[in-house]
């Protein structure tokens, strides 16, 4: 179910000493190992299931998880070491996504723990290489110049979280992220609504049949919300007024 990954090199930030996850030995293992597994690219990975072999795309920051192969890879019991998957979820520091087969863990914010560094390599060193990585301190000094960088918005990662979960009990199915493009729609919607006015319209989305029509993704969301907010505010008799005005049209159609 799960590859091996013993090629490339993953980075940990300084200010990981400062976190919850650095406190105990055991998380700070499972946590390491977690951005050992994270895919730097997206790619078709087949996994067993039930009915044979199938392709799954994990995306950038994402792997297939399973117990067992944790469980033997990190020399923990599987109850531990499911344990601590959980514990790294509550802190935000990543999203499971289960299905009766396989589940898909999603490092939040992978890029903050391994972005792109600036490598030069020596061309006068035959068959072999020198990387030169910026020094810390010039970056430093450019972040002091460009201003302190702003501090991500929480609201986004609680609401990205919700969503998954609710899609899985929805759907039974892992919903697939695009960070990049989610993040942007979660924060716009941010801008409008408050968090529990989106996360109460997503309950509602799941359920509202033209929603499901066109598919139930955080774009779709974003384009419905102000519709779900307007047949929300229907008071129960212009409510039903609706409702009978559709079945009529849908009837005459039949007709």
């Amino acid at each position: 179910m799960d590859t091996i990954h013993d090629e490339g090199w993953v980075k940990l930030h300084r200010k990981i000493e400062r976190s919850a996850v650095f406190q105990n030995e055991g998380l700070l293992k499972v946590w390491i190992w977690c951005l050992i597994r994270a895919n730097h690219d997206d790619k078709w990975v087949p996994v067993r299931t039930g009915r044979g072999t199938t392709q799954v795309l994990v995306k950038k920051g994402q792997f297939i998880f399973g117990r067992k192969t944790a469980a033997k890879a990190l020399k923990m019991k599987e109850p531990t070491v499911q344990k601590r998957m959980m514990v790294l979820r509550n802190l935000e520091n990543l999203i499971i996504q289960s299905n009766s087969h396989y589940s898909i863990v999603t490092i939040i914010n992978l890029d903050t723990y391994q972005s792109t560094l600036e490598v030069k390599v020596s061309p006068e060193v035959s068959g072999k290489y020198q990387a030169s990585i910026t020094n810390k301190n010039y970056k430093n000094e450019k972040k002091l110049k460009s201003g302190r960088k702003k501090e991500p918005d929480p609201r986004v990662k609680e609401f990205l979280n919700f969503w998954g979960e609710a899609f899985q009990k929805e759907t039974g199915q892992p919903y697939v992220f695009s960070f990049d493009k989610e993040r942007s729609l979660a924060k716009g919607l941010l801008k409008v609504h408050s968090l529990e006015t989106i996360k109460e319209m997503t309950k509602i989305f799941f359920k509202d049949e033209q929603a499901k029509r066109r598919g139930l993704t955080i774009g779709i969301l974003y384009q419905e919300i102000n519709r779900l907010l307007s047949l929300k505010a229907m008071s129960p008799l212009e409510e039903a007024k609706r409702e009978a005005q559709e079945k009529n049209e849908l009837a005459d159609g039949v007709l």
